[in-house]
């Protein structure tokens, strides 16, 4: 396998007549229309290692693809094809096919790693810093923390970056423990808060922000596997772990969306997405043993949002987030559709732990959750 790192304009100029083999028929794919201009005219045909997907079709922009064991990838004259990695476990797809006689010279290239961050030396990556500790002995390094249960019993704070949050809030939580994200640094200027645990999930924001996320003054900084390669390194500094993200399923010999998404209690073996940071934060929050959970900052208000059925609707607010330049180099649209759905799915797995969540965002959207004052929650824990 020859791993090879473009733009997506470079992808299809490469590609000189060859046909596209897409790897994955899933969100990521979908998502690709967006950004990989015309892809849809030069796909073969996709393989997937869901044997339910296998022989059925998949619907992409107007256009139905056949999807096929990734066994026929063995077969084609890698000469007249390209393979595309399009789901989100690259790194897993990439070690599966890397040592395939009969792939040896076929050209692969990585959705995610194409549209967000050209640049990166993919096969340094794989070749050098994926064989690090850090990376390598992730399993270990999760157990060696003794995660499970560290904080039975006691309350959190999750904190959204939605343009409710105010520095004068986190003020207020500077005694407790707290699960942050992304770009909260953005208010470090403002306040002596910190996070006591940091995450990143997202692949595009983690590319650009990776050198000042590993500098982050908090407990554990938590990545996962597959959005570490945007780094294109590796951290000591930072906490890898096994994240699972798949929000399509087949339904009546179509591959279609899913209304329900997957919650873990184990987070050391999987995290599962759900459309926001927030939700890998929560599973670890419970395998954390936390038995109460508060929301701060998470309004689920966006300026642009996409609708399940792919359209783009323009809301009648300011800003998505605390600071306008937030989103710099990021995309500013959000499903917030999806996150919904990871809310309900959490509310109803932690009620059936006797776990409880509730909600002290100012305003937004978010009403899955009973609401809640900030300052009662903190006078009370003062009284007690």
């Amino acid at each position: 396998m020859q791993i090879r790192n473009c733009g997506s304009e470079a992808f299809i100029g490469n590609l000189k007549g060859r046909k596209v083999i897409c790897f994955g028929a899933g969100l990521r794919m979908i998502k690709a229309a967006y950004i990989v201009k015309n892809i849809e005219n030069h796909i073969a045909f996709f393989v997937d290692n869901d044997e339910k997907k296998q022989g059925l079709t998949f619907q992409y922009l107007g256009r139905e693809f056949d999807i096929k064991s990734p066994d026929v990838l063995k077969t084609v004259d890698t000469k007249d094809y390209v393979l595309l990695i399009t789901c989100v476990s690259y790194i897993e797809i990439y070690s599966q096919l890397k040592d395939i006689a009969e792939l040896k010279d076929m050209e692969c290239y990585i959705y995610e790693t194409m549209c967000r961050y050209p640049e990166t030396d993919l096969e340094r990556f794989f070749t050098e810093e994926i064989q690090k500790p850090a990376f390598h002995d992730w399993k270990q390094i999760l157990e060696s923390h003794n995660l499970k249960n560290r904080h039975r019993g006691k309350r959190c704070f999750l904190i959204g970056n939605g343009p409710s949050l105010k520095a004068e809030d986190l003020e207020l939580l500077k005694d407790e423990i707290t699960f942050a994200a992304n770009r909260i640094y953005m208010l470090f200027d403002k306040t002596k808060w910190r996070p006591t645990y940091f995450f990143c999930v997202d692949s595009g924001l983690y590319s650009m922000d990776h050198r000042k996320i590993r500098e982050i003054d908090s407990e554990l900084r938590f990545v996962p596997l597959n959005t570490g390669i945007t780094a294109g390194k590796v951290y000591d500094e930072v906490i890898y772990y096994n994240r699972a993200m798949n929000f399509v399923e087949v339904k009546q010999e179509k591959v279609v969306f899913k209304n329900k998404v997957k919650f873990s209690y184990d987070a050391e073996k999987v995290v599962y997405g759900g459309g926001t940071v927030l939700y890998d934060a929560l599973q670890w929050a419970v395998y954390m043993g936390f038995s109460e959970i508060y929301l701060l900052g998470v309004d689920c208000s966006y300026k642009f949002e996409r609708t399940a059925d792919g359209k783009v609707i323009e809301n009648d607010i300011d800003k998505g987030h605390f600071d306008e330049r937030y989103s710099a180099g990021i995309s500013s649209v959000s499903e917030t559709f999806r996150m919904l759905i990871a809310w309900e799915q959490a509310k109803s797995s932690c009620e059936e732990k006797g776990i409880v969540i509730k909600n002290a965002t100012r305003g937004g959207k978010l009403d899955v959750f009973e609401r809640v004052s900030l300052e009662d929650i903190i006078r009370t824990k003062d009284t007690v």
